[in-house]
């Protein structure tokens, strides 16, 4: 017997969810189902799964069957638009966008938002701050503002990002409540505010304390990362990347009646040896654990050459509870 629509629409719900936790397989499974009841938003749901997994291909390959079905649909042209986009097909994602944009009911704040990060990654600054500009509703407002302190950076205007950035960080920290983006968005922030003091006004160590109010929102911060190595500027032509998993002990209980937990925590790092890899991680951690941490597993992944060293990725904390 085939599903009510009632149970139909649960079945997308559930699909989204499992997109929002990043359970990617489960979102593939339940848009497989909705594709196999003829339920359009399969299409979308299994096409960001895909792209979320890196296979751009064969996401593309499905948001084109589903304008093939529905081609008034506008978040499947803008899903085209995103998925060209990081293929770096600007023209076939600038086209893809301005369908978007003429679809009925368009998103046109979302569309112009994704349009904006085309803009900067295609190297069009100007044209990506107009979009972004443009961009003001409640939902996208936080977000879009974020985008525009990344490209006044990027076009020199390091005193109208600075400006930016503290406004951005006065309106999420009045928030009665901060969702995960919000936060993201917070430590993007306080990373181009911190690039904006040290490359407009020379100020090495706000450039610091901004990077590292970053990394308390979003520890792996890609922008803060990239931050703290430029302002610690050391390269090596004996340099290697290193991949680590690093054991330690928590400073403070976790759980009522519990001693403090073991965790384990993993890191990408670019140093000279495995001594001065660890010592990057523990730079990068609460003074707290830092003497409890030890080195669990490192695997030299070969030569990195004259590259930044520091920090380039780092993982959440595994907490081992007993």
């Amino acid at each position: 017997m085939s599903p009510t629509p009632a149970e139909l629409q649960t079945l997308v719900k559930e699909a989204y969810a499992a997109l929002d936790d990043g359970d990617l397989d489960k979102a593939v499974e339940l848009a497989e189902q909705l594709l196999d009841q003829r339920h359009t938003r399969g299409f979308e749901i299994l096409s960001m799964a895909l792209e979320r997994q890196g296979d751009l291909d064969e996401a593309l390959d499905v948001v084109n069957a589903g304008i093939n079905a529905v081609p008034d649909a506008f978040p499947l042209w803008e899903l085209l638009g995103n998925i060209y986009s990081k293929k770096r097909m600007f023209d076939e994602a600038q086209q893809a966008y301005q369908r978007a944009l003429e679809c009925p009911n368009a998103d046109q704040e979302s569309v112009k938002y994704n349009f904006a990060v085309m803009w900067r990654n295609a190297g069009h600054l100007d044209r990506a701050l107009a979009l972004a500009t443009q961009v003001t509703s409640p939902a996208m407002s936080i977000r879009a503002k974020t985008l525009r302190t990344s490209l006044l950076n990027g076009m020199g205007l390091y005193e109208e990002c600075a400006n930016l950035s503290n406004a951005i960080v006065g309106e999420v920290m009045a928030l009665d409540e901060m969702s995960d983006d919000d936060m993201k968005e917070l430590a993007q922030t306080y990373a181009e505010l911190g690039r904006a003091l040290w490359l407009g006004r020379g100020d090495k160590q706000g450039a610091f304390e901004n990077a590292w109010k970053a990394l308390e929102w979003e520890r792996a911060d890609p922008s803060a990362l990239w931050l703290i190595r430029e302002l610690i500027a050391r390269k090596s032509p004996e340099s290697h990347w290193f991949r680590m998993e690093l054991q330690g002990l928590w400073y403070f209980p976790l759980e009522q009646n519990k001693e403090a937990p073991h965790f384990t925590v993993s890191y990408d790092v670019v140093a000279d040896n495995e001594e001065e890899a660890l010592m990057f991680t523990k730079h990068l951690e609460p003074p707290e654990i830092r003497d409890s941490m030890v080195v669990a597993n490192c695997e030299d992944r070969g030569d990195y050459p004259n590259h930044m060293q520091g920090i380039y990725w780092r993982s959440n904390y595994n907490f081992i509870m007993t």
